[in-house]
């Protein structure tokens, strides 16, 4: 029962990044994957157009249910018009992901918090300002 109420996800508005942190190693586990999931699609849920960089930083192992969640995780991000990234993923970790082809529907960085919040600020500029470049819809 105390597992349901520990924090496994710290989340941190930054600019308009909203970062998740992983708290600890073990959080990945069979055991509290559901409450995982359950803490990040608290801070998700309802928010259009939320940006979500997830900081693996404290991973070091990830067991298939979790890839389940993150899937299930990217579904409502991306229906609320929104991004969703992993960052410092260990080269362990990337490796499962990429076995499961998931490193193709998954952004993912080695770098830390910090340097992908940039980047994914960056990313967030560049298309944007190619959205202003696309040709208006035809009107009907």
């Amino acid at each position: 029962m105390a597992d349901k109420k520990r924090v496994l996800v710290t989340f941190e508005d930054m600019g308009r990044i909203t970062v998740g942190t992983v708290r600890q190693s073990s959080v990945l586990s069979a055991l509290n994957v559901a409450a995982f999931g359950k803490q990040v699609l608290k801070r998700v849920k309802g928010t259009r157009g939320i940006h979500l960089l997830l900081n693996f930083e404290h991973v070091d192992y990830l067991s298939s249910a979790v890839l389940t969640e993150l899937l299930r995780i990217n579904k409502i991000v991306q229906e609320a018009e929104g991004q969703m990234r992993i960052c410092a993923v260990a080269p362990n970790i990337r490796e499962i992901f990429e076995i499961t082809n998931l490193d193709k529907l998954f952004v993912l960085s080695e770098d830390d918090a910090q340097t992908s919040v940039k980047r994914f600020e960056r990313a967030l500029a560049v298309a944007a300002r190619e959205a202003t470049w696309r040709e208006p819809a035809a009107e009907a």
